[in-house]
């Protein structure tokens, strides 16, 4: 006994006799910990103040570009000027009809002027962003991949314009739609994961994280449906809040309405032709729309109750659901005007936004 005794006093040593004994392995944890820190430290510090700037910059203007495109597309005026980047040789309103006079707040033309303008600015921004992303990557800086493909994306989504000016095409709509809003999350994930946070509760954090990866695809699903709907010229085909009593859900008329290569045709009066398959477009926009709503508040509120900085992720998803499905229902019930229907668009920009910003309180920070 007395030897077994002594053989467990030599391979247990009690846990606080290096420390008495001083042979340095506590002041070597509390470096090593210094040194985690100063790496994270210099890691921040090679974030220059003009990166952070133009991200910031660059996320306001890609929000407004998409609430423009939204605002023309559904004034259907994408091709309303024929010249760049001016409309017509000139910036500013070409529609001098007042509000009470029936004109609009902002004149599709002049808001396509506005676009150019502001593309071309936010192209240039990009550019930059890039530019100092290369530079600084051998400094810890906040890595290369994503400004690289935020940069790959406005030089695709240029070249599409140019390429496919027509509305009447569902695809390129869509395109440019889904385009546009991942030029807007990653810019907004660059900017939160260059700013420092406190580390999130790790089981919380496990528990949610796919959930909120998976919230990713749930959003991006519904923006496209809806950019579908809208290049479809489908949401004045259901003007009831309760359904659509034109849509017959046949196999048809989803293969006909969801065909990638369609494309739209005009009558002699202008006006877009639609067929069986439009109002089931519209139809599927909105059952995935329910969808959505139930999916991203059930997560809302699991952030909720995870508490600490989830808990206010949470509640912004909540709010922004709240107010994208708001706006859906008032633009239906007004009849689809013009500025709700580009307030749903900037609805679904915002609701985009909360769940990139639940997912950075999920992730602990490193190089994006």
């Amino acid at each position: 006994m007395a030897h077994n005794c002594m053989d467990a006093g030599v391979f247990t040593e009690p846990p606080d006799s290096r420390l008495r004994r001083g042979d340095g392995t506590g002041k070597i944890a509390e470096k090593t910990g210094q040194h985690a820190t100063m790496a994270e430290h210099k890691s921040r510090s090679a974030v220059s103040p003009g990166f952070t700037l133009l991200v910031s910059l660059s996320t306001l203007l890609v929000f407004v570009v998409v609430v423009l495109s939204a605002y023309i597309r559904l004034g259907d005026a994408g091709l309303g000027c024929a010249d760049w980047p001016a409309c017509f040789g000139q910036i500013g309103v070409h529609d001098n009809r007042s509000l009470a006079e029936g004109g609009p707040l902002l004149p599709p033309s002049a808001a396509r002027s506005f676009h150019r303008v502001a593309a071309t600015v936010f192209g240039f921004f990009v550019l930059g962003i890039a530019f100092l992303a290369i530079r600084h990557r051998k400094r810890g800086g906040p890595g290369v991949v994503l400004p690289l493909i935020v940069l790959g994306l406005t030089v695709f989504l240029s070249v599409l314009g140019v390429v496919t000016p027509s509305p009447l095409i569902p695809l390129v709509t869509t395109g440019n739609v889904l385009g546009g809003m991942t030029m807007l999350a990653l810019l907004w994930w660059i900017g939160l994961r260059i700013q420092p946070q406190a580390a999130p509760d790790s089981a919380a954090a496990a528990h949610l994280k796919p959930w909120a990866r998976l919230a990713f695809v749930v959003v991006a699903a519904q923006i496209a449906l809806g950019a579908w709907t809208s290049g479809s010229f489908a949401g004045p085909s259901c003007a009831q809040l309760s359904g659509c009593a034109e849509a017959s859900f046949s196999v048809q008329n989803l293969a006909r309405g969801f065909e990638p290569a369609r494309r739209l045709e005009r009558d002699a009066q202008g006006k877009v032709i639609t067929d069986a398959s439009t109002p089931v477009v519209h139809m599927t926009h909105r059952s995935g729309a329910l969808l959505a709503f139930l999916y991203l508040g059930w997560l809302g509120f699991k952030a909720r109750t995870a508490g600490g900085q989830l808990r206010a992720s949470g509640n912004v998803l909540l709010a922004m659901l709240t107010l994208q499905i708001a706006l859906g229902f008032a633009g239906v019930a007004a009849g689809l005007p013009l500025l709700l229907v580009t307030a749903h668009n900037a609805g679904a920009a915002l609701l985009l936004l909360a769940v990139v910003n639940l997912n950075h309180r999920l992730t602990p920070n490193k190089q994006t």
